[in-house]
């Protein structure tokens, strides 16, 4: 230490600022790589939540007492920690993601809550439990339920029936119709009374999916082009695929749909045929008989024809009616026609054409016939199946060496910990190296040098001047100048600080 503080003494202000600030900031240095190597590494633990939950997951952290960082809207953990902390948030029943549920009813006082706060608590978790249910469907960010309940007045002559709607985030890309009108009959069946035609899907980026009052909800889904063509689409594709491979066939169907509304009502006479309706026959039998004595002359005489006897007078009528109703041939038709039927259907399929064995003719056309049979092809209405051989192209991929264990995998998977290692340990070998090991070893090795040299250039000055082998003082201060520059400076001050005191 008593060299170190003679060298320090030696030093010029310049040189000891310049070596404080390199000292400062060798230390800087060395700290800062310390903390990054002490700082653990993060891993990713929740992402995309609500606010609500964020805060939730971050309150529960402080809690356990684990280090956590936002970025944006994701928290990031110590890796070491990540999947302790999910199982234990999961123990929490975190994250809590949309409406709360029937724990709702939990919380209630059933001695303070009248009938209003009760419905209205009761709808709120139903509300929740359904939004729950529709966030498990794969694809869905986000959803909310809202359930329009009519309140039951036995004052009511007529009764309302309930209504919802559901509005929906997909993680990506829009909503089809099909998940919607799953989405629809869970939120129809799980509330009493709903009718599903009274549930709106509405998508939060691409608007209404299904508009209430629908009839049919299916027939929604057939009349829409896009999703019944995608279907068509794969059906083909996988039927193709099992012969020429995956990936080896590529498949696109324009659809026109015809999307008139025409109701028909026909009635059809054919009088060369007629039908035997009705036959009726009458026959009427009528007899009449009587006796009667005529008044003449006679009849007054007493020798008349009074004294003959009585007369009398016989009827007899026989009819006969045959009546006989025919009526002609006649054929009642109604027929409605909806929208949505295949006007026309054009499919283009391209197959992967390989270099060794290239496709036959014979190979494509039994394709074509597996198309055309898959379809319904019809060639009435203009249908058109085109399939066609080519090569695909190959993006060429330039892949790396895999790493397959080893010391490379070793490597590979612990870069970081070992960077943070030898980063400080080489900081601390350079400080020692060539800043600690110079001022250690400059020290001695100058004093020394200084009182060799002193003591050498006072023997010449003290020694008689006609010695052969005595070195003058200019000499001997000439070669201790070329060995070490401060030892000569330190002469050279010394001999001015003498002569300043003489």
């Amino acid at each position: 230490m008593s060299n170190l503080a003679a060298y320090w003494n030696q030093l010029s202000m310049q040189k000891k600022l310049v070596l404080t600030g390199v000292l400062l900031a060798t230390i800087a240095a060395f700290w800062l790589l310390m903390n990054v190597a002490s700082k653990p590494h993060m891993a990713f633990l929740y992402g995309g939540l609500d606010p609500a939950a964020a805060g939730e997951i971050l309150s529960a952290l402080e809690g356990m007492d684990v280090a956590a960082e936002v970025r944006g809207d994701a928290i990031y953990v110590p890796q070491p920690k990540r999947d302790e902390v999910r199982m234990a948030l999961a123990r929490q029943g975190l994250p809590q993601q949309g409406q709360a549920g029937f724990e709702l009813l939990d919380e209630m006082n059933g001695f303070a809550v009248t009938s209003d706060m009760f419905d209205a608590t009761y709808w709120r978790a139903k509300e929740g439990e359904l939004a729950r249910t529709i966030l498990a469907t794969p694809g869905v960010k986000a959803a909310r339920v809202h359930i329009a309940a009519p309140k039951i007045s036995s004052f009511s002559r007529q009764s309302r029936k309930p209504s919802a709607s559901v509005t929906i985030t997909m993680s990506r890309g829009r909503m089809d119709r099909q998940r919607a009108v799953a989405i629809r009959y869970l939120v129809a069946l799980g509330v009493p009374d709903l009718d599903p035609e009274q549930v709106v899907i509405v998508d939060s980026l691409n608007g209404v999916v299904l508009k209430p009052g629908s009839q049919n909800a299916l027939e929604e889904i057939e009349t829409s082009d896009t999703d019944r063509a995608r279907k068509m689409e794969r059906a083909l594709l996988n039927m193709l695929e099992a012969h020429v491979g995956p990936d080896n066939a590529r498949v696109n169907i324009s659809l026109r749909v015809d999307r008139e509304r025409e109701s028909v009502s026909e009635r059809i006479l054919k009088p060369e045929s007629r039908v035997l309706m009705a036959r009726e026959t009458t026959e009427i039998q009528q007899s009449d008989s009587g006796a009667g004595n005529a008044v003449t002359v006679a009849s007054n005489l007493p020798d008349g024809d009074a004294a003959s006897g009585p007369s009398g007078s016989k009827s007899e009528r026989n009819e006969a009616n045959q009546t006989t109703r025919f009526d002609i041939s006649e054929v009642n038709r109604k027929r409605e026609k909806m929208p949505g039927a295949i006007a026309q259907v054009h499919v283009a399929v391209m197959i992967n054409e390989t270099e060794p064995t290239p496709r036959s003719e014979e190979e494509l056309s039994a394709l074509g016939d597996l198309v055309a049979t898959a379809i319904g092809f019809d060639q009435a209405r203009g249908d058109k199946v085109t399939v066609k051989a080519m090569s695909f192209h190959q993006a060429e991929v330039i892949a790396d060496d895999p790493v397959t264990g080893g010391a490379m995998a070793f490597l590979q998977d612990n870069l970081i910990s070992m960077l943070q290692i030898f980063i400080p340990a080489v900081v601390v070998l350079a400080l020692a190296l060539f800043v600690l090991k110079p001022i250690l070893t400059a020290g001695p090795a100058a004093q020394i040098t200084s009182q060799g040299a002193a003591s050498e250039i006072v023997g010449a000055l003290e020694a008689p001047t006609g010695g052969a082998d005595m070195k003058t003082p200019a000499v001997a201060l000439q070669d201790l100048a070329s060995a070490d520059t401060g030892a000569a400076a330190t002469v050279l001050t010394s001999w001015l600080d003498e002569t300043e005191a003489a």
